[in-house]
């Protein structure tokens, strides 16, 4: 049984995949407004009627029953968070966490903010693969490449930067009608200075970091914010893994630079080992992207549970 906390665009879309591709079901639903609830799970008709809500109005639910979040868990085995990042606190996730894993439950997100500040905490019973590059496998890439030692890592790992950067240097847009286009397209940040000042990045950056071993926090990785400096300009998140030291900056790079090409809202990880040059391109966010990115780490849940 999963309990889904937080319900916009993303939520909505895992909510309804997960009744198309599996057969598990949904326990309890939790949004701004409060949580809904029913024994034995929604059934596929009943989650289209969640789905059909306005934003922030799960309690005015025409089905379940409401609910608060400590029953919720007792009746879940796995909480979903899809909520937006708290990039201060990292509430009210951190406390969810921290609830669920102590009463043996697993954790799957797409929020940065609780790993992006806790992350030594909170690594064991957390899957977080959705968290960075969602619609391309880069954290299970990560984590396979142990025993190999990574010396650095090179990201472009905002597809909102990358796009306004590509308009701009690729297609001769100003950089405020790139900004403006961003805006209109929904793929900034509601607060855009997560984008613009590379929170976002930095976040993300974090946890390929303690991925790979290296203990940093968000507060302790360097930026600078989006600044157009000439072609190729990328937004570029870099870890030196033996320094232990991460940053987020704007970088112009060589055209013939393995990310100088990774253009509009794809994202790139460039990676050196000490056998290896490994390059990854593909999608990060994205509705669908993200939501697959989440069922994965929950059917890996139910994988190693049936094992057990």
């Amino acid at each position: 049984m999963i309990l889904l906390f937080g319900f916009g665009g993303v939520g909505r879309t895992l909510a309804q995949q997960i009744y198309q591709r599996t057969r598990l079901k949904i326990v309890a639903v939790f949004d701004s407004s409060g949580g809904v609830y029913k024994r034995g799970g929604f059934t596929s008709e009943e989650v289209e009627k969640l789905v059909s809500l306005p934003r922030g109005s799960l309690v005015k639910a025409p089905v379940g029953e409401k609910v608060d979040i400590d029953h919720a868990l007792d009746e879940a085995e796995i909480v979903v968070d899809v909520s937006p990042p708290n990039y201060e606190t990292g509430e009210p996730a951190y406390t969810l966490y921290k609830k669920a894993l102590q009463k043996g439950k697993a954790v799957v997100t797409a929020n940065k903010a609780p790993l992006a500040l806790h992350f030594d905490e909170l690594r064991d019973g957390v899957y977080y693969k959705a968290t960075v590059m969602a619609g391309t496998p880069l954290v299970d890439l990560l984590k396979g490449l142990e025993p190999q030692r990574v010396e650095s890592f090179m990201g472009i790992l905002n597809g909102s930067t990358n796009y306004i950067l590509t308009r701009v240097y690729k297609d001769g847009v100003s950089f405020e009608a790139a900004l403006g286009e961003a805006r209109t397209k929904g793929i900034l940040e509601p607060d855009p200075r997560l984008d613009l000042e590379g929170v976002d990045a930095a976040a993300k950056l974090v946890i390929v970091a303690n991925t790979l071993g290296v203990s940093l926090k968000l507060g302790q990785v360097a930026r600078e914010p989006l600044t157009p400096m000439g072609p190729v300009t990328k937004y570029v998140a870099y870890l030196d893994v033996g320094a232990q030291r991460g940053e987020v900056k704007p970088v112009r790079l060589d055209p013939a630079h393995p990310l100088a090409n990774v253009d509009y809202t794809l994202n790139a990880a460039y990676i050196k080992t000490e056998v290896n040059d490994i390059y990854l391109v593909g999608k990060g966010a994205g509705r669908l992207e993200t939501s697959l990115a989440l069922l994965n780490d929950i059917l890996s849940f139910y994988k190693t549970l049936r094992g057990k």
